[in-house]
């Protein structure tokens, strides 16, 4: 394998492998183009996205209770009196329903305002069994987050690169000191957003970083997709099944079948290198459709 992807390296450079090139090359080596697999222990942010809904729900029925009751709720209750949040499992379809499981675990708070006939303030929801605090911002659309403890706002779990086949991965190796990784950053959480539904996986492999160390910079950069960490000897051992990664970042694109079909040695920003990034695009919207 190592020396498949030194020929991969090589081709790289140049242009995309063309699908003779990987069967010359197959052909050559005896072997295929499959990624060396791995087990690593895993960051990933929590998503809260039914406290996030609840919110948005809230908010839904605090319009229809301004357009019912000519006034804005100052609390649930409010709109509780009003028929308007009714508690549920979550099997009605009820757009206003307050859901039981949600409610188990947080309290929510308003504070809104009415400015040009449109509602406007903040929605908090407070976590009743740790120090965690969520607060949409309604004007623009935005949640933020308040912790005492870093760790509320992770999980943490491991990743088997082979239970990603069917889907496209992205494999990025970077260290939080590595100041070329950390520009990467905004255009990678741009490509998970946009492609992560549609069957993108991004892993960004860090070379040389403690959990404690992954973990500020996670949170201080707001990094959306699942960062990988490993004790010395698991890290070499990974670099070198991928053709010896010496010099940072590299990325590596995987296909369905998880097989190498691009490498990208260096930087992929958008900003200085648009036609690398427009490369990564192509290739990773051509991986979605096979």
């Amino acid at each position: 394998m190592k020396i498949i992807l030194n020929i991969i390296f090589l081709f790289s450079f140049l242009f995309p492998l063309t699908d003779e090139q990987k069967a010359r090359i197959a052909d050559k080596t005896q072997d295929d183009l499959s990624a060396p697999n791995f087990t690593l222990k895993t960051l990933e942010s929590r998503n809260f996205i039914d406290v996030k809904s609840q919110m948005r729900t809230l908010l839904n029925a605090s319009k229809y209770f301004k357009v019912s009751q000519k006034k804005i709720p100052l609390d649930l209750q409010d709109m509780i009196d009003a028929n308007l949040l009714v508690p549920s499992n979550g099997d009605d379809i009820n757009s206003f329903n307050l859901t039981e499981s949600v409610l188990k675990k947080w309290g929510f708070s308003l504070a809104l305002t009415e400015k040009n006939e449109s509602i406007e303030g903040t929605i908090t929801a407070s976590a009743m069994d740790e120090d965690l605090k969520i607060i949409y911002n309604i004007k623009d659309d935005i949640f933020s987050f308040i912790t005492s403890n870093e760790n509320n706002m992770t999980f943490d779990s491991s990743i088997t690169l082979d239970s990603l086949r069917g889907k496209v991965v992205l494999i990025n190796f970077w260290a939080t000191w590595c100041g070329p990784c950390r520009m990467e950053i905004p255009d990678f959480n741009e490509l998970y957003q946009t492609y992560n539904d549609k069957g993108l996986e991004i892993l960004a492999i860090s070379i040389s970083d403690s959990r404690d160390a992954l973990l500020k910079f996670k949170n201080a950069y707001n990094i959306f997709y699942p960062i990988l960490y490993g004790n010395q000897r698991e890290m070499s051992k990974i670099q070198m099944e991928y053709g010896g990664v010496y010099s940072i970042p590299i990325s590596f694109l995987l296909d369905k079948n998880g097989e190498v079909i691009r490498v990208y040695p260096g930087a992929i920003i958008k900003q200085f290198d648009p036609s690398m990034y427009t490369d990564l695009i192509m290739n990773i919207e051509n991986a979605l459709l096979k």
